[in-house]
Formats: structure tokens, C-alpha cells, sequence
């Protein structure tokens, strides 16, 4: 047995030498874009420290550090302009022709005033699995479930995802729903990506169970996991997947499934743009829009 796995082994090495199979040679190319270097130095938008689009968006193009041999949790460059919400990024993006951030797809739902790049070919509104930069949104809670807890989440899950497929992509068949009529207080903290999605599921779950009050207090992923794992909140709001230390203190489920759009300014004559330029203009090994044309 051993003898022929080591020899299935070679063969498979074999193949993969002779077909030149790897990630770089898979890695789509880009063409040159004319007017490029018009724009000059390139301005770059990241999100805070603690946004979970932020540590989503360094997981997925590759510049995520190791946590526990350095300080910071991504390379994100020094120079970065940092934003704490979509809004504000969108309107830097908005200013200035020379800058490039990324958002929520759901943040877009009205905005036509900036450039939605594709991304290795694949457009933003590509179902989950095909487009490179996409991710769930989460909901977490710790302990028991509270009977108001129960019926709010039976909610997210069954009507609510009727609420979901409007801006995102649902995770779940919309069905009918029927509230307990639970009396109570529910405290929802964390991701400004899911803020405007959960203030609308908040909206429609009051109206099928009056007795019931939500309040939902944006700050960033990390801080509404924080929050509910000190028993500070009810929900945790995280657009980012949970630790390990996380998902052993809080259970959790998934709500959404969101695409992270990449934005310039309209006069940005780009059209498309690779993982691999994104890793490296937020790095800072791509400093000038021209040296895309020179990758």
C-alpha cells in the first residue's frame, strides 16, 4: 500500500511539471489600461482596525499577518487613509480620481457616484463561491436563548431572508413566520457593513412582535463579538469568520452572504483588476497607477 501511494505520488508531481500547474500560472493577467498614468500616485482607503470587511478583505487577497508573531493584523500600508464606515470611504473614493477602496456590495444600493471594479473578471453581484472577494455575515450570541432571542433569530432566518435578497445574497429559503410575542429588550453590537441590513430586519420584526425593542449600535466586528462574549450585548454583529477562542465562548449563524466591491472614481479609467495588484497596491509595492501597466 505504501509502495503505490508513493508511486501515485510521482505521478501526480509528474503531471504538475509537465502542465506547469500552479497558482501563479493560474493567476489572471491583466492588459494595459491606457490613461493610467494620468492619475498618478495612487491614494489608498482602508477600514479600521477591528472592521471585519477590513480583516476579510486581507484574508482574501493575501496580506493578512500571523497574529501571533506580529502586532498588526494585516500589511495594510503606513500611509493608508483609514475610514470607520462605508459612507466614508465612498466619498473619498468620490473626491479624489487617484483613489481606491472597497465596501460592502450592500453599501452601493444606492450609490452611482464611483466605478465597481470586476475582480479577476468576476462582477460583485456573481453569486457566493465565484466571485474571489466574497464572505458571510454573522450573528452571534452566548449562553442560553432567551425566548425573544429564539424568535428573532427564527425571524433572520426564515422571513428576514426576503430582506436579505434585496441588497445580498440570501442563505436561506424565505418562509412564513409567526412571533411568540416574546416582551423584551434585544441589544444588537458590531459591524457597520451589517448595520443597515439588521436595522431593516430589526424594523419588519417589530411589526410582527411589538412587544419587542431592538437596539442596534454600530462600532466593528471585533468590538460587537467583545461586547456579546461580555455579556454586553445580545447579538454580535461580525462581517468577518470568528476566531477560534471566539467560536469556542459564542455560538453563531450565518445570515448573509455579501460581496466585497473594490471602488474608484469614475474618471479611473480601470475597468478590472486582479487579487494579486490588490495585494500589492495595499502593501505599497504599487505605488503610481502606472506601474499596474508594468506588472
Amino acid at each position: 500500500m505504501i509502495k503505490k501511494k508513493k508511486i501515485w505520488i510521482l505521478m501526480v508531481c509528474s503531471i504538475l511539471a509537465i502542465t506547469g500547474c500552479s497558482n501563479k500560472d493560474t493567476e489572471p493577467t491583466m492588459e494595459p489600461v491606457a490613461g493610467l498614468e494620468k492619475l498618478g500616485s495612487i491614494q489608498v482607503v482602508a477600514r479600521e482596525e477591528g472592521s471585519g470587511t477590513r480583516s476579510t478583505f486581507a484574508q482574501l487577497a493575501e496580506f493578512q499577518t500571523d497574529e501571533n508573531k506580529e502586532k498588526k493584523t494585516d500589511l495594510t500600508r503606513e500611509d493608508a487613509q483609514i475610514a470607520e464606515n462605508a459612507e466614508a470611504v465612498i466619498e473619498a473614493v468620490k473626491a479624489d480620481p487617484a483613489t481606491i477602496g472597497y465596501v460592502s456590495q450592500g453599501a452601493l444600493e444606492k450609490e452611482t457616484n464611483v466605478k465597481v471594479l470586476t475582480v479577476n473578471g468576476k462582477k460583485v453581484d456573481e453569486k457566493s463561491g465565484k466571485y474571489p472577494l466574497s464572505r458571510f455575515f454573522y450573528l452571534a450570541y452566548g449562553g442560553k436563548l432567551t425566548e425573544l432571542k429564539q424568535d428573532f433569530l427564527m425571524f433572520v432566518h426564515g422571513a428576514g431572508q426576503e430582506i436579505v435578497a434585496k441588497n445580498y445574497e440570501a442563505v436561506g429559503k424565505s418562509s412564513s413566520f409567526l412571533s411568540n410575542k416574546s416582551k423584551g429588550i434585544l441589544r444588537i453590537t458590531g459591524s457597520t457593513s451589517i448595520e443597515p441590513l439588521m436595522q431593516e430586519l430589526a424594523r419588519e420584526y417589530q411589526k410582527k412582535n411589538p412587544n419587542a425593542t431592538i437596539q442596534i449600535i454600530p462600532s466593528d466586528s471585533t468590538d460587537g463579538l467583545t461586547q456579546t462574549m461580555a455579556g454586553n450585548s445580545d447579538f454580535g454583529m461580525s462581517s468577518r469568520e470568528l476566531k477560534d477562542y471566539e467560536k469556542e465562548l459564542l455560538d453563531y449563524e450565518i445570515i448573509a452572504n455579501d460581496n466585497i466591491a473594490v471602488i474608484v472614481n469614475p474618471q479611473n479609467p480601470m475597468e478590472d483588476i486582479t487579487l494579486d495588484i490588490l495585494k500589492k497596491i495595499y502593501t505599497g509595492e504599487i505605488n503610481q497607477w502606472k506601474e499596474i501597466n508594468e506588472q
